[in-house]
């Protein structure tokens, strides 16, 4: 699939919604105004701002009846006619609207025209090609093929490219059926009569498959509401009634295309171009569709963040909820006292120094690398002495390249296996927000779970998007806050880790599961915003989760349950007006959403991996040395002295992250020293022992801050 930089501008002032899924052809539902295009292969650019074009074109002015795959039976008008007449009128129309896409016409129509999607041109005896197929060629190749007209044939070719209303393609239709049937009836083709009448119906039904009806009245179902129930269940079994045109066959002859219409006569080269079609829609490495998940709209973003305000009303709200003898009441109310909160805020100034220093080192480094070195202009006195030898004798000034405006997003896994090291977790978030304090750099922090009941079944079903899982997004802090609020935020986080997590959640920050690639999805928007907010350079995005996300479907109607769930398929996403395809498994969606979000924002994405026990622990190995192509026994002893050597093993460029990062959670990710203290009495042995302990201490609880000071510079 491919990015049509001018569909935005399409659309600005139309009251349309594009959506791509499993479809074999364009539809367009009146009612919502919702175009319907399929998932088409990897194309050139104009070929497919051609096709959006087009099929905007047809969104905004033909009727119901005037689509290519209309049941809609017109007396005296042949369905190919129509779409020749219609095509030229409303391709006219949308390139008048929008002068940018005359180009993607062209260069579009004649890159199909070298894939013979008119059939096979060459040696053409043009007094054996009708009347309909000249006008075709004409109005759709313009200069690019020669098409010689009569007189006679001249004055139908001039109408067809000044019709202003569907009525008037009607007539013309007709009149031009008529001058064939008196001039070329030898040339025109009927359909061969029908044997079986149940297959007659399934190619009806086929032909009418993908089209969305404007609605009938109350009553018995028409045939009309079946085709709209068959148009919004995409076909998964990878078969067509009618054979399709192999790529690398013989282009089909002009002369020789069979009808498939049950009209008086067909347009041959409208035929060809139909059947042509089938070649574009992407049928995967399976030779099935990728299953295709839409992008959220701005109402499922709005439902799965929820902003501080909310979080911070359902924070009281749930601390209210508290019996006053309760056991959690008590808890909430000693787990630390003030002056805790105030000497630990004071030791995350102290710690962070160790990355901001790293950071700063390699800005300066960015900025002396790049640096210029002028004259200015003035004689320096210190050099006169050698005007005779040194022809250099005036000042310099040297100047330092701009360095880039960072920007860091976090995004803090909140599932209930994570409970064992969320008090870690947030202590490392919580000195990453303030080594962003200390650089001056913007920050946003969200957490991710499951739970969030505003997306109900009905919500859901009804949206046709991909299943959010109870996708919750607390925005948890912020550089954007307010002093009060940054300071709540903090405090809150802090909270967190004095006491058992079980007691200091909200309704948005229930232990639930892992809704990851759901959470990437809203992060695409979210980052977007922020980059443009802040003005953002080089933007951070960082992750803190301890397994892979949960398995995703999507939502299409017509289905037993609504859902589609994409086991043995290829996925394709819409998000933000490009395309992603992927193999399924959650691991493959993250990677290629981490992928998308690099090459499209420009994120330096990194990853913390939390390992719950030795069995998490063995398990990501193995995935990394599969990654790394390396063996997984070798890789095993290699990463696992890293580990001793430094509480941690990084990775680069693994898993849509450029550094990846393995801890054990619980202590392991402790980022306070251990104190340095003995007792009065203390041999030189015991305080011995006591300094190489605090040192080690010291060096291995500051190894992720140093790397990742490093890592965002």
């Amino acid at each position: 699939m491919n990015k049509s930089s001018l569909l935005p501008k399409l659309l600005a002032k139309e009251n349309v919604t594009v959506q791509h899924g499993n479809y074999k052809t364009a539809w367009f539902d009146l009612k919502n105004r919702v175009l319907g295009l399929p998932l088409w292969d990897d194309m050139h650019k104009d070929v497919y701002d051609l096709f959006v074009g087009h099929e905007v074109g047809h969104a905004l002015e033909t009727p119901f009846e005037g689509w290519h795959d209309s049941p809609e039976k017109l007396k005296g008008c042949p369905r190919t006619y129509i779409n020749v007449i219609e095509d030229a009128r409303i391709e006219r129309k949308i390139q008048s609207r929008y002068p940018g896409l005359v180009g993607s016409f062209n260069r579009g129509y004649e890159q199909l025209l070298e894939r013979d999607f008119f059939g096979d041109l060459t040696d053409i005896e043009w007094d054996e090609i009708k009347l309909i197929d000249k006008i075709n060629l004409k109005t759709k190749l313009g200069s690019k093929l020669d098409v010689p007209f009569t007189s006679e044939e001249k004055v139908f070719l001039d109408r067809s490219l000044t019709t202003k209303s569907f009525e008037e393609v009607l007539d013309l239709v007709r009149d031009i059926l008529a001058w064939t049937k008196e001039n070329q009836e030898e040339l025109m083709q009927k359909p061969e009569p029908q044997v079986d009448d149940s297959s007659d119906d399934d190619q009806e039904s086929e032909s009418n498959d993908n089209f969305d009806s404007p609605g009938h009245d109350d009553g018995e179902e028409t045939e009309s509401e079946e085709q709209e129930q068959q148009q919004e269940q995409p076909s998964d079994s990878g078969e067509e009634t009618e054979e399709e045109l192999e790529s690398g066959e013989e282009p089909v002859s002009v002369k020789a295309a069979e009808p498939v219409h049950k009209d008086e006569d067909i347009s041959i080269t409208d035929t060809i171009f139909r059947e042509k079609e089938k070649e574009l829609i992407d049928q995967g490495e399976d030779g099935k569709q990728p299953i295709f998940f839409n992008d959220v709209n701005k109402e499922i973003i709005s439902k799965a963040v929820i902003d501080y305000k909310k979080l911070k009303s359902a924070r009281e709200t749930h601390k209210a909820s508290f019996d006053d003898d309760s056991w959690m009441k008590k808890d909430f109310e000693t787990a630390y006292t003030p002056e805790e909160f105030k000497q630990y805020m004071k030791g995350l100034k102290k710690n962070v120094q160790v990355a901001v220093k790293e950071f700063e080192m390699r800005k300066a480094a960015y900025q002396y690398s790049r640096a210029t070195t002028a004259k200015t202009g003035t004689l320096d006195v210190n050099k006169l002495w050698s005007y005779k030898t040194n022809e250099d004798i005036f000042l310099t000034a040297t100047n330092l390249a701009n360095a880039k405006n960072h920007g860091m997003m976090l995004l803090v896994d909140m599932s209930g296996s994570m409970s064992g090291s969320m008090k870690q977790v947030l202590d490392q978030v919580m000195h990453l927000v303030m080594f962003c304090k200390a650089t001056n750099i913007p920050f946003d922090v969200y957490g991710f779970t499951t739970g969030n009941d505003a997306f109900d079944w009905d919500f859901q079903k009804n949206n046709e998007v991909m299943e959010m899982d109870g996708l919750s997004m607390p925005h948890i802090c912020s550089s954007s806050f307010s002093k009060t609020d940054f300071l709540n935020s903090m405090e809150h986080m802090f909270f967190r880790t004095k006491m058992n997590g079980w007691n200091a959640l909200c309704r948005y920050e229930e232990w639930g599961s892992t809704p990851l690639n759901q959470a990437l999805v809203i992060s695409h928007h979210l980052v977007k915003k922020f980059k443009q907010k802040h003005g953002v350079e080089k933007m951070n995005f960082i992750t803190f989760t301890d397994g892979d996300a949960n398995r995703m479907s999507v939502y299409h109607k017509g289905n037993d349950d609504n859902r589609i769930w994409p086991d043995r398929y290829n996925v394709a996403f819409s998000i933000d007006g490009s395309f992603i395809k992927c193999k399924n498994g959650s691991r493959n969606i993250t990677k290629a959403l981490l992928g998308n979000m690099k090459k499209k924002y420009g994120t330096n994405n990194i990853g913390f991996f939390m390992a719950n026990d030795n069995s998490d622990w063995r398990q990501r190995l193995w995935i990394l040395s599969d990654e790394l192509n390396k063996y997984s026994d070798e890789y095993k002893a290699e990463a696992n002295k890293e580990y001793r050597k430094n509480k941690c093993v990084s990775v680069n460029n693994v898993l849509g992250y450029k550094e990846y990062y393995l801890v054990k959670g619980g202590k392991n990710l402790d980022t306070q020293e251990d104190e340095f203290s003995v007792s009065d009495d203390a041999s030189n042995a015991n305080i011995r022992t006591a300094f190489k302990k605090f040192a080690k201490s010291k060096k291995l609880n500051k190894v992720l801050m140093t790397k990742f000071g490093k890592a965002v510079a």
